[in-house]
């Protein structure tokens, strides 16, 4: 289903909740349920963190930025000038491709498009209409102080909606993978909330939004591979990083009478 059906479909069961129709089906409910929680969901708790974006200077090679378009499977690029703080517009890999169809020279000043813009505490339900008006997919998130915190995709609020969307180009590798009585391999970009929830850790969720940020501040510094950092009765192991960005962290717990995370 395309995104403009998803949009159709999400807003005709917004009306439907609204006149409280009682011939909804099941999945019509736990739908009209998860557009009621847009509107106390703000952007801040589901955008990619500034982190786990991938940006490109406005004066980068082309090739370098082709490169990286490949290796990360994206198709829209936030493009910044002098700072990441000062993202000047959207690079969409449709746009390259047209030029290199027609056989013109890239200059990304040329097809870049006009960024768009959302504070941290703006709600889903307010962003979705706005992202439909406008018709775009994709946001910058900026803090109070006006620096970027991050960006928001139209699928990610769509996927508080309807559940996870396995894109064509997501990986499917699992966010938490049992590799030992007291071992588990982690996404660093699993949400903290929801790894203490699935393994009992205790972790502080006040100050952090993913298991990377975390580990990052633990650490104090850029790790390396294979460095590893305890925690209380926690030792995380750094498995992958990609440049100054962790990938990916082994937990390994402390033996106790009863071990977190049994399915």
């Amino acid at each position: 289903m395309s995104w403009g059906n998803w949009l159709g479909r999400i807003f005709s069961l917004d009306t439907l909740f609204k006149k409280r129709h009682s011939t909804e089906t099941p999945d019509e409910r736990e739908m009209i349920h998860g557009i009621r929680e847009l509107a106390s969901t703000s952007v801040k708790e589901i955008m990619v963190p500034r982190i786990d974006v991938v940006f490109f200077s406005l004066d980068a090679p082309v090739q370098e930025v082709l490169q990286k378009i490949v290796e990360s499977g994206y198709s829209r690029f936030p493009v910044y000038k002098d700072t990441i703080d000062n993202v000047v517009g959207m690079l969409y890999v449709k746009d390259i491709l047209m030029k290199l169809v027609q056989g013109q020279p890239i200059r990304f000043a040329e097809i870049l498009r006009k960024p768009y813009f959302v504070p941290e505490s703006k709600k889903l339900d307010s962003l979705l209409r706005e992202m439909k008006r406008r018709k775009v997919h994709i946001a910058i998130v900026v803090d109070e102080y006006g620096g970027v915190s991050g960006i928001v995709c139209l699928e990610d609020i769509i996927e508080e909606v309807i559940g996870d969307i396995q894109d064509e180009f997501d990986d499917e590798k699992e966010e938490i993978l049992r590799i030992g009585d007291n071992a588990f391999l982690c996404d660093a970009r699993i949400n903290l909330h929801d790894l203490n929830e699935e393994l009992g850790l205790g972790l502080p969720e006040e100050d952090f939004d993913t298991l990377g940020g975390f580990v990052f501040e633990l650490f104090g510094k850029i790790p390396a591979r294979y460095e590893k950092v305890s925690y209380k009765n926690l030792e995380f192991v750094i498995q992958e990083m990609e440049g100054h960005k962790i990938k990916s962290v082994k937990i390994l717990l402390a033996e106790k009478d009863e071990n977190p995370g049994n399915s």
